[in-house]
């Protein structure tokens, strides 16, 4: 008897259902942990996809040819606090510069420190409250360098824990300040794709 027809079987109990399945709370790729509740990443879309992409394109290409870390994707997790082991965040892009990891080894699970740069890309279903609360959260926890993008404006600001902050327009030529010296990107690149 194949395992479909096992599934139809009525004497099949809730205990067997999970064994065979796993628990739909197990699938957390898209969420993050929020005082220790797991809590859903608003949807992308496409748009903001395409422009993530972009960002962690041209950040790879300079990592590997300077190689000075790793560049992290959004299901890469940062416990930002040690003292809140039950906080995690997802940056949609992120790079590690490998002095914070000296091994030059990146740890399996969860990463238990700040990133040295944070992007959030900033899609519609993005709530004004929840995103000032995560750049609070990343300036507090010490991240060098906060990059939030807008597709809608096709604008970048770019924050430092010592509480500036600059726009980049769409012709400007956004630096990875000192936290990726030497690294340049016309803003227009990031959103290569999109109208």
């Amino acid at each position: 008897m194949n395992a479909t027809a096992e599934l139809l079987e009525p004497e099949l109990f809730e205990a067997d259902f999970e064994a065979i399945l796993p628990p739909v709370e197990e699938d957390r790729r898209g969420c993050e942990l929020i005082n220790g509740d797991w809590v859903e990443k608003p949807g992308m879309g496409a748009e903001s996809g395409v422009v993530t992409t972009n960002v962690s394109s041209l950040l790879t290409v300079y990592v590997r040819k300077q190689r000075v870390g790793v560049i992290g994707s959004p299901e890469v997790g940062f416990r930002l606090f040690p003292d809140r082991p039950k906080h995690i965040r997802k940056p949609d892009v992120s790079f590690i510069d490998w002095k914070q990891l000296p091994d030059r080894r990146v740890p399996r699970g969860n990463v238990p420190f700040a990133p040295d740069l944070a992007v959030e890309v900033v899609s519609p279903n993005d709530e004004a409250e929840a995103l000032e609360t995560k750049l609070d959260e990343y300036l507090r926890a010490g991240v060098r360098l906060i990059w939030f993008v807008y597709p809608l404006t096709k604008n970048l600001w770019a924050y430092k824990p010592d509480g500036t902050a600059k726009l980049y327009r769409i012709a400007d030529t956004l630096t990875g300040e000192d936290v990726l010296p030497g690294f340049t990107a016309i803003v227009s690149e990031l959103f290569d794709g999109i109208e």
